[in-house]
């Protein structure tokens, strides 16, 4: 399962996999073609809700693995409204994004030198049920900082257990407002650079391999920047391992510090963009 995206619980929602030429892949005939409203039910890429602990609103699907050409493919994804997949279904907030394929499996993403790979790019610049369920921090005094560096959320040592469940509460979506519940850090001035010895910031893995843009490419200011070890995320919400903030053109305020190994960055703005996520890089 290496297309995932989160959506209100209980809906219809598929994929639909884009070559770097637009063409939509049409599994019915294995090959890519130029997208039309009479064969959008044969682009549709299922897509299923992952029922188990808190990932509940946790949609996942297979890329098709008929595709055997490498290279960068967008992933849009949609809410079906009707009996099958039409052209007119919406993405509701649900953000697209790229996946690197080698043309059997998905590839390290940071491996890639093509000018699409370049970013941590957005398919839009809204708010959706696409937010984080993220849970306290189990390290000591986690901060999400603003783009004046002022300290803004924080989770007080060693709180392993978000005080409402750390989920994401959906009581009320009008295209514009979504409500939260457990799992935002509460407010405290520390700061959780990370303790590691090796800086990490929107150049590592290339330049600019980890800045926050939209779908404009323009930078997105005031965006939190999570550092997970690649194998606590998502499963693992709460372990994170360091932070960072993103200034006006979507670059890091500050480098954040790790240990050696294996990370993802996680990048959310609340009321405004996110999460994306990056692909695995190793430091």
């Amino acid at each position: 399962m290496n297309l995932i995206t989160q959506f209100i619980s209980g809906q219809t929602v598929y994929a639909v996999v884009l070559n770097s030429s637009g063409q939509a892949w049409k599994a019915t005939s294995s090959a890519f073609e130029a997208p039309t409203a009479a064969d959008w039910s044969h682009y549709a890429v299922a897509m299923t809700e992952q029922i188990a602990g808190n990932l509940t609103g946790i949609y996942a699907g297979s890329f098709p693995t008929a595709i055997t050409v490498a290279g960068v493919y967008n992933i849009l994804f949609r809410q079906q409204g009707g009996g099958s997949p039409a052209v007119a279904d919406s993405n509701n907030g649900m953000l697209g994004g790229q996946l690197l394929w080698t043309g059997a499996a998905e590839a390290f993403p940071l491996a890639s030198s093509a000018a699409s790979a370049v970013n941590v790019a957005m398919s839009g610049a809204n708010v959706s049920a696409n937010v984080a369920q993220i849970g306290g921090a189990s390290a000591t005094g986690m901060v999400v900082s603003d783009s004046h560096g002022n300290n803004i959320f924080s989770t007080p040592a060693l709180q392993n257990t978000p005080t409402s469940g750390g989920n994401v509460n959906v009581t009320s979506w009008d295209g514009t407002a979504v409500s939260l519940s457990g799992g935002l850090p509460s407010v405290q001035a520390v700061n959780l650079a990370g303790g590691g010895p090796i800086a990490i910031n929107q150049n590592t893995g290339g330049t600019d391999m980890l800045r926050y843009v939209d779908s404009a490419g323009d930078g997105v200011e005031g965006a939190n920047v999570l550092i997970y070890l690649a194998t606590d995320w998502p499963g693992n919400p709460d372990r994170v391992q360091a932070t960072a903030a993103t200034g006006a053109d979507g670059r890091w305020l500050a480098p954040a510090f790790v240990e050696s190994g294996t990370y993802v960055a996680v990048f959310t703005k609340i009321g405004a963009d996110g999460p994306d996520v990056s692909g695995p890089f190793s430091v």
